[in-house]
């Protein structure tokens, strides 16, 4: 059993939320026209953008940076040790460099990137970069100080910029420097080279528009593999600037060590020059003695001798030699930051600690250097780099000193040697003992010359072999289009449309306060009958009367039921004549018109019917009529009509009579309140059969409840899509407090929309047409969506 009910409640359960869905798709299908529009608005707005828009490519490349530091020797030891730098750091301060304005400025110098040409267009200009008719050279881009742009145009071979003739292919000063104007042999004669626009600007000003086009970032966290994108208008454009851009940085450390090569080879040519005059001098003074003496060569003693002292005084000249550099060495480091001297050499240099240590400080020196031109003196990177200078300073000295000392030992024991030599000189006669001096010197400067002969070669195959601290993987290319994308833009522009209509059919459907639905006034007055659903009727030639004999339309039919529901709930008064009362909440609500042809619809049972047209402030049923006001009510609640003088029978439908108001008074209330209008109803119901009483809004004035007095039952009018639902509240009260006899409420203006053979409106569910050809009631899909408040009163 209790499986059963829980069984129950779970297909109720179902049944309601599939009702629930039903319900929210009868709301929203009628729209159909509204979404369909909107999507072509959508697909329509999404062209013209793409049309109009200018697109955006990007250009690719990828490059290693600092990689001379990353190759490892075939060494095993190399191979096995222990790395120890800060990948990272590397990459970001190699990112920084190349993406440097110093840099970037000049690549805009050297392609002339702050000179833009624009072809003008119906609507929006072109850029080109090279495909112009004409090209402007600026000889020092940095003379430009401020924007500069006009038209330019090719008139007589003549180029005219801002009012002003130039002459082709000559230097010419102006005031944003000495320019030159050129011609494109390429371009199409017949190609339109009057409507060019030409915009300067400051090469710090181009230099900061390709900064913000330009994105460098490492491929992992850990890699010093760089990837730069730039985003061009022109594809062409963004690979030569990447190209450019890549040559020039690649030229900073190249620079860097050739500074340090070409003072290596001027310290050889200066001494080279001095040994030579020393060398020249000694061959001479030998030559001249020999000559003199008459002596050609030495003995075999003599030549033993000057061998053993050749290879002593040549070891002891790259000793000096040595101790000379370290010395220019030991002078850089202490006068560092306080002397402009150049970056010493290191010939001659075998420590392998002091050469890892100069090493150490030159990288570093030319980070720093390269960092003073990116960022300000107070960049904290530049404090490291500063502190790391000074760690090594007394490292330095200290392997000078040590090799100093060793030399030193060195130089002592090739000087012992020598002397020890000499000892034998005295067992040489004179002349002998003299050529061998002379010799003596002559192999010495010899040795000398050619050993720094020998380094000058090796630092000239060095200086050729410098190569830039980079490595391109891949070349610049072509990364595709990268905005607008034109899938993207129809997807947001149909999913913005959608929006849009989604947000119109929220406002009109779901977020308004009027009521809408049959349900919504059962669910605020449960207990208040609905006797009447009427149809959104447009004007007609025949308006305001929908309904008589032998209408077959679907708003008579409802008219016809709303008498016979009215027939029952009038049945249990005892008097012969029923006096109905008919009001509403606001004014344009269809009170008149549900007046009007609910008396007609009863008038086709055979009853009389007489209507009271008793808004008598603002009174509408007489002109629509077409019934004269006067007399009329007014006159006669202030004695100055009779009964039979009031009441107008209508000219074409039969048992169909009407009171007008008459002139409009300056106190209804008080006059209906009036003992005048008893008698009036007591003479009435002597004669008709019905009494409808079309009395002005309950919520605007008192007057509905004075009649209501006199009234068997009242047909409360609320209108779809009009009617507030905060006036439900006050139908409830007016309800339980019984100020209005029987209230039923009549449902107007329902509107018409058509889903797949069914009609929306008549409350949730779903209503069939019956048959009946509403001929009356042709209305657009146009004006069912869009008019909200069509009057019909």
């Amino acid at each position: 059993m209790a499986s059963q009910i829980s069984e129950n409640v779970n297909r109720d359960e179902s049944f309601e939320e599939s009702q629930r869905v039903q319900r929210l798709l009868i709301r929203i299908i009628p729209y159909w026209p509204i979404l369909i529009l909107s999507v072509i608005l959508g697909l329509l707005g999404g062209y013209i953008y793409l049309r109009y828009q200018i697109p955006v490519y990007e250009v690719n490349t990828k490059l290693v940076v600092n990689d001379e530091s990353q190759q490892k020797s075939a060494n095993l030891v190399e191979l096995f040790k222990i790395d120890t730098r800060n990948l990272s750091l590397e990459a970001e301060r190699e990112m920084s460099i190349l993406n440097s304005r110093d840099l970037i400025g000049k690549v805009v110098s050297k392609l002339q990137l702050n000179i833009q040409y624009r072809q003008k267009g119906f609507v929006k200009s072109g850029q080109y970069f090279k495909n112009t008719p004409f090209k402007l050279y600026i000889e020092n881009p940095d003379s430009v100080t401020e924007k500069i742009s006009g038209e330019v145009q090719l008139i007589n071979h003549k180029i005219n910029f801002k009012g002003v003739q130039y002459a082709i292919d000559t230097f010419i000063e102006t005031k944003f420097g000495r320019i030159k104007w050129e011609l494109n042999t390429n371009y199409p004669p017949s190609a339109d080279s009057n409507k060019w626009n030409l915009n300067i600007t400051p090469v710090v000003n181009a230099a900061d528009v390709i900064q913000r086009a330009l994105t460098i970032k490492p491929i992992s966290k850990q890699s010093s593999i760089l990837q730069l994108t730039y985003i061009d208008a022109l594809p062409e454009r963004g690979l030569i600037i990447l190209n450019t851009l890549i040559e020039l940085y690649g030229t900073t450390t190249i620079d860097y060590k050739s500074r340090i090569s070409a003072n290596t080879l001027s310290f050889l040519d200066d001494r080279l020059r001095l040994v030579s005059e020393e060398l020249n001098g000694t061959e001479q003074n030998l030559q001249r003695f020999k000559t003199k003496e008459g002596i050609t060569s030495l003995d075999a003693e003599g030549t033993l001798f000057l061998n053993q002292v050749k290879e002593t005084d040549a070891k002891i000249g790259e000793l000096n030699i040595q101790v000379e550099v370290l010395n220019k060495i030991e002078a850089y480091v202490n006068n560092r930051n306080r002397s402009t001297s150049p970056v010493p050499a290191t010939l001659g240099n075998t420590d392998p600690v002091l050469t890892n240590l100069l090493d150490q400080l030159f990288k570093t020196e030319f980070e720093l250097e390269k960092l003073k031109q990116v960022t300000g003196s107070k960049n904290p990177e530049i404090e490291v780099n500063e502190a790391a200078i000074e760690k090594l300073k007394p490292s330095i000295l200290a392997s000078i000193n040590n090799l100093k000392m060793n030399i030193e030992v060195s130089l002592r024991h090739f000087k012992d040697e020598n002397a020890r030599i000499t000892l034998t000189l005295g067992k040489i006669p004179q002349k002998e003992r003299l050529l061998l001096d002379i010799s003596r010197q002559q192999s010495i400067k010899n040795a000398i010359y050619t050993f720094l002969l020998q380094k000058k070669e090796e630092s000239a195959i060095a200086a050729a072999a410098i190569v830039p601290n980079y490595r391109i993987i891949e070349k610049p290319s072509f990364g595709g289009r990268i905005a607008p994308i034109p899938e993207k833009i129809y997807g947001n522009a149909i999913l913005l449309a959608a929006i849009l209509a989604a947000i119109y059919i929220y406002v009109f459907e779901f977020a308004n306060n009027r009521i809408k639905f049959k349900s919504q006034i059962e669910s605020g007055l449960p207990d208040v009958p609905i006797i009447g659903e009427i149809i959104f009727q447009p004007k007609i030639n025949t308006w305001p009367i929908v309904t008589g004999a032998g209408k077959r339309t679907l708003i008579a039919e409802q008219f016809r039921e709303l008498r016979t529901n009215l027939n029952y709930i009038t049945s249990t008064t005892t008097e012969k004549t029923k006096v109905i009362l008919i009001t509403s909440s606001i004014t344009e609500e269809g009170k008149s018109f549900i007046t009007i042809n609910t008396a007609i619809s009863l008038t086709l049972t055979g009853a009389k019917v007489v209507l009271l047209e008793f808004d008598l402030r603002r009174p509408k049923i007489s002109s629509q009529l077409s019934i004269t006001s006067k007399p009329g009510l007014s006159d006669y609640l202030i004695n100055k009509a009779t009964e039979m003088a009031i009441i107008k029978p209508h000219i074409s439908i039969a048992n169909f009579s009407i009171i007008p108001s008459g002139p409009i008074p300056p106190n209804p209330a008080e006059l209906i309140g009036g003992p005048r209008l008893q008698e009036l109803i007591a003479y009435l119901k002597i004669h008709f059969d019905y009494i409808l009483i079309d009395s002005p809004p309950i919520a605007a004035v008192t007057d509905a409840k004075i009649l209501a007095n006199i009234a068997h039952a009242t047909l409360y009018i609320i209108r779809h899509n009009y009617t507030n639902r905060s006036y439900l509240r006050l139908i409830h009260d007016n309800y339980i407090k019984q100020t209005l006899p029987k209230i039923n409420i009549v449902f107007n203006g329902i509107k018409h929309k058509r889903i797949l053979g069914y009609t929306y409106g008549k409350g949730y569910g779903y209503g069939h047409d019956y048959g009946y050809a509403d001929t009356e009631n042709k209305e657009s899909w146009w004006r069912r969506i869009f008019s909200h408040n069509n009057k019909q009163d």
